[in-house]
Protein backbone atom coordinates (compact mmCIF):
# COMPACT_ATOMS: atom_id res chain seq x y z
CA UNK A 1 0.00 0.00 0.00
CA UNK A 2 1.61 3.30 -1.06
CA UNK A 3 2.51 5.12 2.54
CA UNK A 4 0.79 8.56 2.79
CA UNK A 5 3.00 11.28 3.52
CA UNK A 6 1.45 14.15 6.18
CA UNK A 7 -0.45 16.98 4.47
CA UNK A 8 0.86 20.88 5.39
CA UNK A 9 -1.05 23.10 3.72
CA UNK A 10 -2.60 26.36 5.12
CA UNK A 11 -5.68 25.58 2.69
CA UNK A 12 -8.78 24.02 3.47
CA UNK A 13 -8.91 19.98 1.45
CA UNK A 14 -11.61 20.02 -1.06
CA UNK A 15 -14.27 18.28 -0.32
CA UNK A 16 -15.71 15.10 -2.23
CA UNK A 17 -18.60 13.04 -1.68
CA UNK A 18 -17.79 10.12 -3.60
CA UNK A 19 -14.17 8.78 -2.64
CA UNK A 20 -11.96 11.42 -0.69
CA UNK A 21 -8.93 12.59 -2.16
CA UNK A 22 -5.54 11.24 -0.52
CA UNK A 23 -5.05 14.83 0.89
CA UNK A 24 -8.14 15.20 2.08
CA UNK A 25 -7.97 11.79 3.94
CA UNK A 26 -3.97 12.57 5.34
CA UNK A 27 -5.77 15.82 6.77
CA UNK A 28 -8.70 14.16 8.20
CA UNK A 29 -6.13 11.25 9.60
CA UNK A 30 -4.10 13.94 11.76
CA UNK A 31 -7.43 14.63 13.74
CA UNK A 32 -8.78 11.06 14.28
CA UNK A 33 -8.03 8.05 16.63
CA UNK A 34 -4.55 6.45 15.65
CA UNK A 35 -4.03 2.51 15.85
CA UNK A 36 -2.87 2.24 19.03
CA UNK A 37 -5.85 4.12 20.50
CA UNK A 38 -8.34 1.76 18.53
CA UNK A 39 -6.25 -1.10 20.19
CA UNK A 40 -6.42 0.26 23.53
CA UNK A 41 -9.62 0.82 23.75
CA UNK A 42 -9.41 4.55 23.73
CA UNK A 43 -11.57 5.58 21.37
CA UNK A 44 -15.19 5.99 20.81
CA UNK A 45 -17.73 4.64 17.76
CA UNK A 46 -17.89 4.07 15.39
CA UNK A 47 -14.17 4.16 15.10
CA UNK A 48 -13.65 1.46 17.97
CA UNK A 49 -12.21 -1.88 18.11
CA UNK A 50 -15.36 -4.03 18.22
CA UNK A 51 -16.08 -1.96 14.74
CA UNK A 52 -12.42 -2.37 13.38
CA UNK A 53 -12.82 -6.00 14.22
CA UNK A 54 -16.02 -6.05 11.38
CA UNK A 55 -14.24 -4.31 9.15
CA UNK A 56 -11.54 -6.62 9.09
CA UNK A 57 -13.16 -9.56 9.07
CA UNK A 58 -16.26 -8.86 6.32
CA UNK A 59 -14.22 -6.43 3.99
CA UNK A 60 -10.45 -6.97 4.56
CA UNK A 61 -10.26 -10.41 6.07
CA UNK A 62 -7.39 -9.59 8.49
CA UNK A 63 -9.10 -10.76 11.21
CA UNK A 64 -6.95 -13.21 12.31
CA UNK A 65 -4.17 -10.56 12.81
CA UNK A 66 -6.02 -8.87 15.20
CA UNK A 67 -7.03 -11.81 16.69
CA UNK A 68 -3.14 -12.94 17.50
CA UNK A 69 -2.21 -9.33 18.65
CA UNK A 70 -5.09 -8.98 21.23
CA UNK A 71 -4.15 -12.83 22.41
CA UNK A 72 -0.68 -12.34 23.19
CA UNK A 73 -1.29 -8.31 24.40
CA UNK A 74 -3.53 -10.25 27.04
CA UNK A 75 -0.57 -13.01 27.79
CA UNK A 76 1.52 -10.11 28.05
CA UNK A 77 -0.63 -8.52 31.23
CA UNK A 78 -1.35 -11.91 32.63
CA UNK A 79 2.58 -12.32 32.79
CA UNK A 80 2.52 -8.77 34.56
CA UNK A 81 0.49 -9.35 37.05
CA UNK A 82 2.24 -13.05 37.61
CA UNK A 83 5.84 -11.32 38.14
CA UNK A 84 3.97 -8.85 40.29
CA UNK A 85 2.80 -11.80 42.10
CA UNK A 86 6.04 -13.53 42.44
CA UNK A 87 7.77 -10.41 43.60
CA UNK A 88 4.97 -9.55 46.13
CA UNK A 89 5.07 -13.66 48.04
CA UNK A 90 8.92 -13.36 47.73
CA UNK A 91 9.22 -10.06 49.73
CA UNK A 92 6.39 -11.43 52.27
CA UNK A 93 8.64 -14.17 52.80
CA UNK A 94 11.67 -12.23 53.36
CA UNK A 95 9.97 -9.86 55.59
CA UNK A 96 8.43 -12.85 57.53
CA UNK A 97 11.99 -15.10 57.83
CA UNK A 98 13.61 -11.47 59.16
CA UNK A 99 10.68 -11.25 61.67
CA UNK A 100 11.36 -15.00 62.83
CA UNK A 101 15.18 -14.87 62.56
CA UNK A 102 15.90 -11.84 65.68
CA UNK A 103 17.16 -13.43 69.13
CA UNK A 104 15.39 -11.28 71.65
CA UNK A 105 18.14 -9.83 74.61
CA UNK A 106 18.34 -11.99 77.78
CA UNK A 107 16.33 -10.19 80.67
CA UNK A 108 15.10 -11.52 83.78
CA UNK A 109 11.33 -11.70 82.75
CA UNK A 110 12.83 -13.85 79.68
CA UNK A 111 14.75 -16.54 81.15
CA UNK A 112 12.13 -16.70 83.73
CA UNK A 113 9.10 -17.36 81.09
CA UNK A 114 11.94 -19.31 79.09
CA UNK A 115 11.97 -21.70 82.24
CA UNK A 116 8.22 -21.60 82.81
CA UNK A 117 7.70 -22.92 78.93
CA UNK A 118 10.22 -25.24 79.60
CA UNK A 119 7.78 -26.96 82.75
CA UNK A 120 4.34 -26.14 81.10
CA UNK A 121 3.56 -27.63 77.79
CA UNK A 122 2.69 -24.98 75.18
CA UNK A 123 -0.89 -25.48 73.90
CA UNK A 124 0.20 -23.73 70.60
CA UNK A 125 1.58 -26.03 67.64
CA UNK A 126 5.17 -26.35 66.69
CA UNK A 127 6.00 -23.45 63.66
CA UNK A 128 7.88 -25.31 60.76
CA UNK A 129 11.21 -24.12 60.15
CA UNK A 130 11.85 -21.46 58.43
CA UNK A 131 13.71 -23.20 55.30
CA UNK A 132 10.48 -25.48 55.26
CA UNK A 133 8.29 -21.75 54.90
CA UNK A 134 10.40 -20.50 52.14
CA UNK A 135 9.38 -23.66 49.60
CA UNK A 136 6.12 -23.81 51.04
CA UNK A 137 4.02 -20.60 49.93
CA UNK A 138 0.46 -21.55 51.09
CA UNK A 139 1.61 -22.33 54.57
CA UNK A 140 3.42 -19.28 54.66
CA UNK A 141 0.25 -17.09 53.02
CA UNK A 142 -2.08 -19.22 55.73
CA UNK A 143 1.00 -18.13 58.86
CA UNK A 144 0.61 -14.46 57.37
CA UNK A 145 -3.03 -14.85 57.45
CA UNK A 146 -2.95 -16.06 61.27
CA UNK A 147 -0.27 -13.69 62.28
CA UNK A 148 -2.54 -10.70 61.28
CA UNK A 149 -5.09 -11.53 63.92
CA UNK A 150 -2.75 -12.34 66.83
CA UNK A 151 -2.56 -10.82 70.18
CA UNK A 152 0.60 -8.09 70.65
CA UNK A 153 3.46 -9.83 72.22
CA UNK A 154 3.66 -7.84 74.76
CA UNK A 155 0.10 -8.04 75.97
CA UNK A 156 0.63 -10.51 78.79
CA UNK A 157 -2.27 -13.27 78.70
CA UNK A 158 -5.22 -12.74 81.02
CA UNK A 159 -6.22 -14.94 84.17
CA UNK A 160 -9.59 -15.89 83.29
CA UNK A 161 -10.44 -18.80 81.32
CA UNK A 162 -13.57 -18.63 79.79
CA UNK A 163 -12.69 -14.33 78.75
CA UNK A 164 -9.14 -16.47 77.06
CA UNK A 165 -11.60 -19.08 75.67
CA UNK A 166 -13.34 -16.53 73.89
CA UNK A 167 -10.99 -14.34 73.15
CA UNK A 168 -8.88 -17.16 71.01
CA UNK A 169 -12.41 -18.21 69.63
CA UNK A 170 -13.61 -15.08 68.22
CA UNK A 171 -9.92 -14.42 66.78
CA UNK A 172 -9.57 -18.20 64.95
CA UNK A 173 -13.02 -17.16 63.21
CA UNK A 174 -11.79 -14.10 62.60
CA UNK A 175 -8.50 -15.68 61.06
CA UNK A 176 -10.87 -18.33 59.23
CA UNK A 177 -13.33 -15.50 57.94
CA UNK A 178 -9.87 -13.72 56.96
CA UNK A 179 -8.60 -16.44 54.99
CA UNK A 180 -12.22 -17.61 53.44
CA UNK A 181 -12.52 -14.08 52.14
CA UNK A 182 -9.18 -14.11 50.67
CA UNK A 183 -9.41 -17.37 49.08
CA UNK A 184 -11.27 -16.18 46.02
CA UNK A 185 -8.64 -13.39 45.24
CA UNK A 186 -6.17 -15.97 46.11
CA UNK A 187 -7.82 -18.57 43.38
CA UNK A 188 -8.00 -15.57 40.47
CA UNK A 189 -4.28 -14.87 40.76
CA UNK A 190 -2.07 -16.49 37.59
CA UNK A 191 0.20 -19.78 38.59
CA UNK A 192 3.33 -20.43 36.25
CA UNK A 193 1.27 -23.60 35.11
CA UNK A 194 -1.62 -20.90 33.74
CA UNK A 195 1.01 -18.73 31.96
CA UNK A 196 2.88 -21.98 30.67
CA UNK A 197 -1.13 -22.75 28.91
CA UNK A 198 -1.56 -19.40 27.69
CA UNK A 199 1.88 -19.49 25.59
CA UNK A 200 1.15 -22.94 24.29
CA UNK A 201 -2.53 -22.00 23.02
CA UNK A 202 -1.31 -19.23 20.86
CA UNK A 203 1.64 -21.16 20.07
CA UNK A 204 -0.75 -24.44 19.10
CA UNK A 205 -3.36 -21.87 17.61
CA UNK A 206 -1.70 -19.50 15.42
CA UNK A 207 1.71 -20.58 14.64
CA UNK A 208 1.65 -24.67 14.51
CA UNK A 209 0.82 -25.27 11.10
CA UNK A 210 -2.73 -26.11 9.80
CA UNK A 211 -3.93 -24.32 13.06
CA UNK A 212 -7.41 -23.18 13.87
CA UNK A 213 -6.29 -19.86 12.91
CA UNK A 214 -3.15 -20.05 11.09
CA UNK A 215 -1.09 -16.90 10.40
CA UNK A 216 -0.77 -17.43 7.01
CA UNK A 217 0.66 -13.60 6.37
CA UNK A 218 3.73 -14.14 9.03
CA UNK A 219 6.73 -14.60 7.32
CA UNK A 220 8.64 -17.54 7.54
CA UNK A 221 12.01 -16.46 9.81
CA UNK A 222 9.36 -15.50 12.54
CA UNK A 223 6.82 -19.01 12.53
CA UNK A 224 11.04 -21.06 12.43
CA UNK A 225 11.80 -18.64 15.19
CA UNK A 226 8.97 -19.37 17.34
CA UNK A 227 9.62 -22.60 16.57
CA UNK A 228 12.40 -23.24 17.42
CA UNK A 229 12.16 -21.77 20.85
CA UNK A 230 9.19 -24.02 21.52
CA UNK A 231 11.05 -27.29 20.12
CA UNK A 232 13.91 -26.51 22.68
CA UNK A 233 12.52 -28.73 25.83
CA UNK A 234 15.36 -26.67 28.05
CA UNK A 235 13.51 -24.51 28.94
CA UNK A 236 9.97 -23.50 30.42
CA UNK A 237 8.29 -20.80 28.21
CA UNK A 238 6.15 -19.01 30.73
CA UNK A 239 6.77 -15.28 29.24
CA UNK A 240 4.55 -14.40 26.01
CA UNK A 241 7.95 -12.54 25.03
CA UNK A 242 8.76 -15.23 22.36
CA UNK A 243 5.89 -13.51 20.42
CA UNK A 244 7.28 -10.19 20.39
CA UNK A 245 8.64 -9.85 16.82
CA UNK A 246 5.76 -11.63 15.64
CA UNK A 247 3.42 -9.19 17.32
CA UNK A 248 5.24 -6.39 15.88
CA UNK A 249 4.93 -7.37 12.64
CA UNK A 250 1.49 -8.20 12.99
CA UNK A 251 0.97 -3.96 13.97
CA UNK A 252 2.59 -2.87 11.13
CA UNK A 253 0.43 -4.67 9.00
CA UNK A 254 -2.34 -3.57 11.23
CA UNK A 255 -1.34 0.00 10.67
CA UNK A 256 -1.14 0.01 6.86
CA UNK A 257 -4.61 -1.31 6.46
CA UNK A 258 -6.09 1.06 9.52
CA UNK A 259 -6.70 4.01 6.75
CA UNK A 260 -9.00 1.68 4.87
CA UNK A 261 -11.05 1.18 8.24
CA UNK A 262 -10.89 4.40 8.66
CA UNK A 263 -12.76 5.16 5.19
CA UNK A 264 -14.84 2.89 5.90
CA UNK A 265 -16.39 4.38 9.28
CA UNK A 266 -15.25 8.12 8.42
CA UNK A 267 -16.87 7.96 5.39
CA UNK A 268 -19.36 5.52 5.42
CA UNK A 269 -22.08 4.26 7.58
CA UNK A 270 -23.36 0.98 5.68
CA UNK A 271 -22.01 -2.14 5.53
CA UNK A 272 -20.86 -4.01 2.13
CA UNK A 273 -24.09 -6.05 2.44
CA UNK A 274 -26.64 -3.30 2.77
CA UNK A 275 -24.62 -1.03 0.37
CA UNK A 276 -25.52 -4.32 -2.44
CA UNK A 277 -28.97 -4.99 -0.96
CA UNK A 278 -29.79 -0.97 -1.94
CA UNK A 279 -27.53 -1.11 -5.34
CA UNK A 280 -29.65 -4.33 -6.13
CA UNK A 281 -33.21 -2.30 -5.23
CA UNK A 282 -32.16 0.75 -7.17
CA UNK A 283 -31.68 -0.63 -10.12
CA UNK A 284 -34.95 -2.58 -10.16
CA UNK A 285 -36.55 0.85 -8.86
CA UNK A 286 -34.95 2.57 -11.68
CA UNK A 287 -36.09 -0.10 -14.13
CA UNK A 288 -39.91 0.69 -12.84
CA UNK A 289 -40.00 4.08 -12.77
CA UNK A 290 -38.63 4.11 -16.37
CA UNK A 291 -41.15 2.24 -17.60
CA UNK A 292 -43.71 3.88 -15.70
CA UNK A 293 -42.64 7.41 -17.18
CA UNK A 294 -42.17 6.11 -21.27
CA UNK A 295 -46.07 4.30 -20.69
CA UNK A 296 -47.82 7.63 -19.90
CA UNK A 297 -45.50 9.66 -22.76
CA UNK A 298 -46.00 7.59 -25.18
CA UNK A 299 -49.65 6.79 -24.60
CA UNK A 300 -50.35 10.17 -23.92
CA UNK A 301 -52.30 9.47 -20.94
CA UNK A 302 -53.96 12.65 -19.67
CA UNK A 303 -53.98 15.04 -17.48
CA UNK A 304 -49.93 15.23 -17.22
CA UNK A 305 -50.07 15.01 -13.57
CA UNK A 306 -50.27 11.27 -13.24
CA UNK A 307 -46.85 11.67 -14.62
CA UNK A 308 -46.13 12.30 -10.70
CA UNK A 309 -46.45 8.39 -9.87
CA UNK A 310 -43.66 7.62 -12.33
CA UNK A 311 -41.74 9.88 -10.13
CA UNK A 312 -42.32 7.95 -6.70
CA UNK A 313 -40.19 4.97 -7.74
CA UNK A 314 -37.42 7.21 -9.32
CA UNK A 315 -36.91 8.78 -5.99
CA UNK A 316 -36.70 5.56 -4.33
CA UNK A 317 -34.06 4.47 -6.94
CA UNK A 318 -31.98 7.58 -6.62
CA UNK A 319 -31.63 7.32 -2.59
CA UNK A 320 -30.71 3.81 -2.88
CA UNK A 321 -28.26 4.07 -5.64
CA UNK A 322 -26.20 7.11 -4.34
CA UNK A 323 -26.58 5.40 -0.91
CA UNK A 324 -24.90 2.62 -2.30
CA UNK A 325 -22.40 4.26 -4.19
CA UNK A 326 -20.98 6.37 -1.71
CA UNK A 327 -21.67 4.08 1.38
CA UNK A 328 -23.73 6.92 3.01
CA UNK A 329 -27.24 7.08 4.07
CA UNK A 330 -27.89 10.70 4.93
CA UNK A 331 -31.36 9.55 6.93
CA UNK A 332 -29.68 7.36 9.22
CA UNK A 333 -26.90 10.26 9.69
CA UNK A 334 -29.12 13.74 10.14
CA UNK A 335 -32.30 12.00 12.04
CA UNK A 336 -30.76 9.06 14.32
CA UNK A 337 -27.43 9.74 14.16
CA UNK A 338 -26.08 6.29 13.65
CA UNK A 339 -23.35 4.34 11.90
CA UNK A 340 -24.69 0.92 11.10
CA UNK A 341 -21.99 -2.15 12.71
CA UNK A 342 -23.07 -5.09 10.75
CA UNK A 343 -26.69 -5.69 8.21
CA UNK A 344 -29.48 -3.46 10.62
CA UNK A 345 -27.77 -3.21 13.60
CA UNK A 346 -26.22 0.58 14.49
CA UNK A 347 -24.45 2.31 17.39
CA UNK A 348 -24.29 6.03 18.03
CA UNK A 349 -21.99 8.02 16.41
CA UNK A 350 -19.91 9.50 19.34
CA UNK A 351 -16.43 10.37 18.07
CA UNK A 352 -17.23 14.30 17.60
CA UNK A 353 -14.96 14.77 14.41
CA UNK A 354 -16.63 11.97 12.72
CA UNK A 355 -19.93 13.08 13.45
CA UNK A 356 -18.92 16.40 11.99
CA UNK A 357 -17.68 14.72 8.81
CA UNK A 358 -20.90 12.70 8.33
CA UNK A 359 -23.20 15.40 8.89
CA UNK A 360 -21.40 17.64 5.96
CA UNK A 361 -21.48 14.50 3.72
CA UNK A 362 -24.61 13.64 4.07
CA UNK A 363 -25.90 17.19 3.82
CA UNK A 364 -24.18 17.35 0.47
CA UNK A 365 -25.42 14.03 -0.48
CA UNK A 366 -28.88 15.14 -0.11
CA UNK A 367 -28.34 18.50 -2.00
CA UNK A 368 -27.63 15.89 -5.02
CA UNK A 369 -30.14 13.68 -4.36
CA UNK A 370 -32.89 16.40 -4.12
CA UNK A 371 -31.22 17.85 -7.39
CA UNK A 372 -31.26 14.61 -9.53
CA UNK A 373 -34.80 14.21 -8.13
CA UNK A 374 -36.19 17.90 -9.41
CA UNK A 375 -34.10 17.15 -12.95
CA UNK A 376 -36.14 13.91 -13.58
CA UNK A 377 -39.63 15.93 -12.63
CA UNK A 378 -38.60 18.43 -15.01
CA UNK A 379 -38.12 16.02 -17.74
CA UNK A 380 -40.77 13.85 -17.83
CA UNK A 381 -43.06 16.40 -16.72
CA UNK A 382 -42.29 18.71 -19.42
CA UNK A 383 -42.25 16.28 -22.47
CA UNK A 384 -45.02 16.37 -24.97
CA UNK A 385 -47.34 12.96 -24.86
CA UNK A 386 -47.40 11.18 -28.46
CA UNK A 387 -49.46 8.03 -28.76
CA UNK A 388 -47.99 5.51 -30.79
Amino acid sequence: MEKIHHYHGDEAPPFHWTTPSREFMTHVLEQLPTLDDVLQRQSRPPVCLYNYYIVLRDRLHMETLLDFWLDVQQAEVLHRRYMRQQQRKKSQADKKLRQMSPVSPISPYNSAHSASSLSIPSPRPTSPHPSSLASEPEILTHMLLMHAHRPPPHQPPTTYPTKRSTTTTMGSQSSATTSTSALPHLLHQPTQMDMIDAVERIYLRYIVPHAEKELHALPLALRDQITRTFADKSQTLEDPKVFAPAKRYVHIVLESSFSLFLRYKVFMNLTLPQQLARLVIGLIALLLGLTLEFSLIFLDIMPWSKRLWGIIPLTIAIYCLCSSITGLDPMWVLVFNVSETTTLKFNAIKQVKVRQILRKRSLFLSLVMLSLILLLLVIFCSVPGHRL
